[in-house]
């Protein structure tokens, strides 16, 4: 009798752990998320130019609310976007004469760290699957930013029109970035119960931004030319996911 009920307590043991996620309600597992960004411009001399691969990664939580079909989704990624833009060339006086400025390429990269809090829908289990949408909020701390700068190059510039400018590549951008990003999270995805409490999850997420994504970061430094027209850029950027994770 000692002997049958020895394997029965390691086993009740084992299942104590699994049975009490499920008794609170508590999921926890992993993301891993390509997506696409773009910035949405409000500078009339600033157009977005295509979209930018990036990635996301980090832990996942669900935390149910009264019933099975009801859940507050949250999570702490480490989330990498990228975007480009382009800029028109226009006129303007620099250092008290006419110049044209070109058009200028930005290629921008941000990591940011994002905790998004969403009110999930969840279908009842059809098999071994469970259907959901999601809507939220998400909100970001930039952490990393690099993009391309113009300062303005007086002593090549000469007499002619056109105004010359130096490019530097992957340049820190960190201090004209908003540090901080809100936005309206939506998506829809399936989860796949395969093992036990492990479930696969895959969907798709639109993120869209509500604030600034840049703080007085201007097309080009002036350094210490005088600019009668110094363009701001302004833009919010935005970016859909595809999203695979695992509960555990």
């Amino acid at each position: 009798m000692k002997k049958a009920l020895l394997p029965l307590a390691i086993a009740a043991l084992l299942a104590l752990p699994s049975m009490a996620q499920e008794s609170r309600g508590f999921k926890l597992g992993i993301k891993a998320a390509p997506n696409l960004g773009w910035i949405k411009s409000t500078t009339k001399e600033l157009e977005g130019d295509g979209v930018n691969i990036g990635f996301s990664f980090g832990l996942m939580s669900d935390f149910r609310l009264g019933s099975d079909n009801y859940a507050l989704s949250t999570g702490l990624f480490m989330n990498l976007l990228g975007a480009n833009q382009t800029s028109k060339s226009y006129k303007t006086a620099i250092g008290g004469l006419e110049r044209t400025v070109p058009s200028f390429e930005f290629a921008r990269r941000y990591q940011y760290v994002e905790l998004p809090i969403l009110i999930k829908l969840k279908t009842n289990e059809m098999g071994y699957m469970t259907y959901f949408g999601q809507l939220g909020f998400g909100s970001a701390f930039c952490v990393s930013a690099k993009g391309d700068e113009y300062s303005y190059n007086a002593v090549s510039t000469g007499v002619g029109a056109d105004a010359k400018f130096d490019r530097e590549e992957k340049a820190n951008i960190l201090k004209e970035t908003v540090p901080f990003r809100a936005s309206l999270v939506v998506g829809v995805g399936a989860e796949y119960k395969f093992a036990g409490n492990t479930t696969l999850v895959f969907g798709i997420n639109y993120n869209n931004g509500f604030t600034d994504t840049f703080d007085k970061a201007v097309l080009f430094d002036r350094k210490d030319a005088e600019v009668a027209d110094q363009v701001e850029a302004h833009g919010k950027l935005h970016y859909g996911e595809l999203l695979l994770g695992v509960y555990f």
